[in-house]
């Protein structure tokens, strides 16, 4: 990463424009961006070695006691001296397990055992099927009068009514059509124009960065530099201008032609408005791009340490963050293998059974 400053590029005694108020500003940011996001890289290695490492196995080993504890607990349901409250916390606390196992493990064994202890109820099932039956059922009977044979002036006002009611509901329908078509084809219109703003906006940022990858270039030609030592440290320079350009990173071309005495305040002073302009959208957009990184990282790593992604953290918030979940990992892992020990004693079970019905009843 190239070595910068925090001192602005434009710089005057002269009263600052509005776009080299931005220019500077976003400068800035930028930079802060790069340092934050630098922070994350240092820190993920260290990350990825406990996670993969501590985190992930312990994790396997929870899903591995959980899925014994379903089997132990399937296989103690019909033991001899159990009541009725005693199996069915058995068939709760197999829920609950049941359901850590399978949102990590496809296991079949499992979600078999779960099935049959939390079915779904048929009386549902029935009440949705004749729910939909009667939405399909017909709005008038097939036996009504048929192109007015044999029938009363009741019953020709009725017909008259309901042609003139689908000839109505046909209008509406070809009405709706037309507004349709013609909301589609303004949607059209303003697409069209979006892109080519977007397309005039990209063929701006493209011409600022041609610019000054142009002027870099030229100066730093090999064939125009006769001393060795130059021309290697020339070239090295230009392999930073040819990755600047191919990043679409304005500010690092902008910061090799200060190096290279390019740029100086009278220079930048004569910067005309839309060329500034053009390099603050093509800033921006760095700025963005950066901005997105850092919060692709942040809720990554949020996510595999089981934080609610409410904004931005940093390494030591999740470095925390994960210590605390590896320990309450250990922590459950040693309890429940503890916990598979009571069913081989049916004495130790059925207290067992009440701990875990009071730990349920009150949340716990």
């Amino acid at each position: 990463m190239i070595a910068v400053t925090d001192k602005p590029i434009v710089e005057s005694l002269r009263p600052v424009s509005t776009g080299e108020k931005s220019f500077n500003a976003l400068v800035i940011k930028i930079k802060e961006r790069r340092a934050k996001l630098a922070e994350w890289e240092a820190y993920s290695g260290e990350f990825n070695r406990k996670y993969h490492g501590e985190f992930v196995p312990r994790r396997k080993k929870l899903d591995d006691i959980s899925t014994q504890m379903v089997l132990r607990l399937d296989q103690s349901h019909d033991m001899k001296g159990l009541t009725k409250a005693d199996r069915q916390i058995i068939g709760e606390l197999i829920t609950y397990f049941a359901d850590q196992v399978l949102m990590s493990v496809d296991d079949p064994v499992v979600a078999e055992i779960v099935g049959r202890y939390n079915p779904s109820d048929p009386a549902v099932a029935v009440k949705v099927e004749a729910t939909i039956a009667s939405a399909f059922k017909p709005a008038f009977d097939a036996d009504s009068p048929k192109d007015g044979e044999g029938a009363s002036p009741e019953d020709l006002l009725r017909q008259i009514q309901a042609q003139l009611d689908q000839q109505e509901r046909r209008e509406q329908q070809e009405r709706q059509a037309r507004e349709d078509a013609q909301a589609k084809r303004n949607k059209a219109r303003v697409r069209k124009a979006t892109e080519e703003r977007t397309r005039v906006e990209e063929a701006d940022v493209h011409v600022s960065l041609r610019e000054v990858y142009r002027k870099l270039a030229s100066a730093l030609h090999p064939d125009r530099e006769a001393d060795p030592v130059e021309r290697e440290r020339k070239a090295a320079l230009m392999q930073r201008v040819n990755l600047a350009y191919a990043r679409r990173s304005l500010l690092d071309l902008l910061e090799i032609q200060l190096e290279l005495e390019h740029i100086d305040q009278a220079a930048l002073d004569r910067v005309n408005a839309d060329r500034l302009n053009r390099w603050n959208a093509v800033l921006k957009e760095q700025l963005d791009g950066l901005d997105r990184e850092i919060v692709d990282v942040e809720r990554d790593l949020q996510r595999r340490c089981g934080l609610r992604s409410v904004g931005p953290t940093s390494p030591k918030i999740i470095k925390r963050a994960l210590n605390e979940n590896l320990a309450h990992l250990n922590q459950f892992v040693q309890m429940l293998e503890s916990n598979l020990r009571v069913f081989d004693d049916i004495n130790r079970l059925k207290p067992w059974l009440k701990e875990m019905r009071s730990l349920l009843q009150s949340g716990g």
